[in-house]
């Protein structure tokens, strides 16, 4: 028994399962549920992500979709990355704004969770994976090419946002 392996499949299971019940609240299945319409509004007036609706599913796939895929081990590291690169955006736009602590909606909770995500997105599945059971590799030009839309879509949210997010007034002296 391998420690990398079994330390994987841990992170896998404990980053996978929260993010993708995240995403399922997103879908309104569980917790106190929600809508894509209603992620979609709070994305385009709040944050300024326009069209709110598209980057809305972005989100939810990322983390319903990617969650499940992060646990599962499947598909090496391009559901671990689209998740690393969803919180990375709301952690910076969302949490970062209102402190570290997790109880004001800081960003103790988020980071933790796309550190992880990260981490298996660099060191890959595991053995204890469906990727290991199934023997499915990837090749490293189309892994690089993952992380350069991954990046480029976080790139292009900042740029949506700083055209797009609602401005504060600013108080008189």
């Amino acid at each position: 028994m391998n420690n990398t392996d079994l330390a994987m499949l841990v992170l896998r299971i404990s980053v996978g399962v929260v993010i993708a019940m995240h995403g399922f609240m997103k879908l309104g299945w569980v917790g106190k549920g929600g809508s894509p319409a209603g992620v979609a509004g709070w994305f385009e007036n709040s944050l300024g992500f326009k069209p709110g609706i598209f980057w809305a599913w972005v989100s939810i796939s990322a983390e319903a979709l990617g969650g499940v895929l992060v646990a599962l081990g499947l598909f090496g590291p391009f559901p671990a990355a689209a998740v690393a690169a969803d919180l990375a955006v709301v952690t910076i736009v969302a949490h970062v704004p209102k402190g570290f602590w997790a109880g004001n909606g800081g960003w103790e909770f988020p980071v933790p969770l796309a550190a992880g995500a990260l981490a298996v997105a660099l060191v890959g599945n595991g053995q204890y994976s469906l990727d290991g059971i199934l023997g499915l590799t990837y090749p490293d030009t189309l892994v690089g090419l993952w992380w350069i839309v991954m990046g480029l879509g976080v790139v292009l949210l900042f740029i949506i946002r700083a055209i797009f997010a609602p401005k504060t007034a600013t108080k008189p002296a």
